[in-house]
């Protein structure tokens, strides 16, 4: 399940650390900014799983993850400048990146996110 789920796996545990951090931490309450990170963990988590891998893109969840924190981090620098809780807002969508990018993939059409073995084709020398 590991190698098949991987990528998707860590996105989902990186929302759910994202939705725990928001609703413990501080006040106890989610707040306006913290809806919009969890919405944004949450798209990165179905934005993993939905993309397949091809064999010319196998870095194609991982694209997902990157873009998806980027915009996590300026909807944290713009709606709430940065405090001790959006930086570690911030980590958790850095180490969900990372865990995306290390871990194991397969896609239904059989495409891993590991890379390719190499192929040799040994030409017929002349007798």
């Amino acid at each position: 399940m590991i190698r098949k789920y991987g990528k998707a796996l860590v996105a989902v545990a990186g929302a759910a650390l994202t939705v725990a951090y928001g609703a413990l931490s501080g006040d106890q309450q989610i707040d306006p900014d913290e809806w919009l990170q969890i919405a944004i963990a949450t798209a990165t988590a179905v934005g993993v799983y939905l993309v397949p891998l091809t064999p010319q893109y196998r870095w194609a969840k991982t694209a997902v993850a990157v873009v998806l924190s980027v915009l996590q981090v300026l909807a944290t620098v713009i709606l709430g400048g940065l405090d001790s809780n959006e930086w570690i807002a911030l980590v958790l969508a850095a180490l969900t990146v990372l865990g995306v990018g290390a871990a194991p993939a397969t896609s239904s059409n059989g495409t891993s996110s590991q890379a390719a073995p190499e192929t040799t084709t040994r030409t017929k020398q002349p007798a």
